[in-house]
């Protein structure tokens, strides 16, 4: 058995945003061994979110719009929301620079091998070697986790093509981010568009859910919603498929004495929106504070205020119970509130009077009724 000072599980963006944190740290003389059982060659995946200032990776945005539009059934328009950004970095760009700074540096080894299994003295099994770690950091999450809990549990799941039209069908400005005027059958289903120029953009046919679709339904969903846009003639340059939880189970950063939980599986994503991207950022900067003082590493972690859980397991409540569609449920907020608001309350920044004025958008009796089943839980 190999033994190693810290053990990342998972090179997906929080185990490689812990890695490039501790290896930009001079004053860690830990090794580092990174694992993951892809080789990370491939763009298989996006990263979008909005801020105000600049964020660890600034330099990797591939594009930033200052427009979003929303669309529902009955309202439509496009929001200024300066002084936030809508922002987007490529994954081929993050694993490229992650490659290219983490090789660099003699305390970090990256492998590819297929993680076996995780105990809680830090042991790693792998399909090729057995390791011990001082401490593990794992982001290998399994959805099944999920299953048989009580918890409320939606799948955002989604399928997108990067695609070049042969005239201009795009405002470069302008970020749709939420198109209702898709069929919803049922369930929350929206159009996602993100446009690079006026005749590229990655096209997304998006779904809030408790079941996944099969690879056929999304191709003919999604190529429904492009043709819808008035687009006829395209090249697909790329493919994106993503699942992500967006579920009020009570993930455990400390999974024991030696391993923590990071990422999805240590709670980092946002319950209502499965953004993970710059929350864990953030948790992950104070970690690696921590670890480089010699702190108990999950000393004053910025963790998410009650108040917040709360909200987002009373919004995942109405949206799992389908009594309103998420049309009529986010126009409200759009309409009534703003994006900008909007974009304010997903980043739990506001007060508690701005908190009551946004769910006030929303069908007050059922809101108020999830909100008081959270206060329960």
């Amino acid at each position: 058995m190999k033994q190693v000072e810290y053990i990342i599980a998972g090179a997906g963006a929080s185990g490689l945003t812990l890695a490039y944190l501790l290896s930009a740290n001079k004053d860690i003389k830990k090794s580092i061994l990174l694992i993951d059982r892809d080789d990370k060659t491939t763009n298989d995946r996006t990263w979008c979110f909005w801020e105000k200032e600049d964020n660890l990776f600034e330099h990797l945005v591939h594009k930033t719009w200052p427009n979003v539009v929303f669309k529902g059934t009955g309202f439509s328009e496009t929001f200024d929301v300066s002084p936030y950004q809508y922002k987007l970095i490529r994954g081929i760009d993050f694993y490229a620079f992650m490659k290219k700074t983490l090789l660099a540096d003699d305390r970090v080894t990256w492998i590819k091998d297929e993680i076996k299994h995780i105990n809680a003295d830090g042991i790693v099994e792998t399909s090729s070697e057995t390791y011990q770690g001082e401490y593990v950091f794992d982001s290998t999450f399994d959805h099944a986790t999920l299953k048989n809990s009580k918890s409320t549990t939606l799948l955002q799941h989604f399928k997108g093509y990067v695609i070049e039209t042969q005239t201009k069908a795009f405002d470069p400005n302008s970020a749709t981010y939420m198109d209702f005027t898709i069929a919803q059958e049922g369930d929350c289903r929206f159009g996602y568009i993100l446009p690079f120029s006026e005749n590229k953009a990655l096209v997304e046919y998006t779904l809030f859910n408790q079941e996944l679709l099969e690879d056929a339904i999304y191709t003919d969903r999604l190529e429904r919603y492009i043709e819808g846009l008035g687009i006829q003639e395209y090249e697909i340059i790329e493919e994106e498929y993503g699942v992500i939880p967006m579920t009020d189970y009570d993930f455990k950063i400390k999974e024991s004495d030696r391993v923590i939980n990071i990422g999805i599986k240590g709670g980092f994503a946002k319950p209502s929106t499965g953004y993970t991207f710059l929350r864990g950022q953030h948790i992950l900067q104070q970690m690696v504070k921590n670890l480089s003082t010699g702190k108990d590493p999950l000393v004053d972690l910025p963790y998410q205020q009650s108040k917040f859980k709360k909200y987002d397991a009373t919004l995942l409540s109405v949206l799992a119970s389908k009594k309103f569609t998420g049309d009529q449920i986010f126009t409200g907020m759009f309409q009534k509130a703003g994006a900008k608001k909007f974009f304010k309350f997903l980043d739990e920044q506001t007060s508690l009077k701005e908190d009551i004025k946004i769910m006030a958008t929303a069908p007050l009796l059922d809101f108020g009724g999830a909100f008081l089943k959270s206060l329960m839980k």
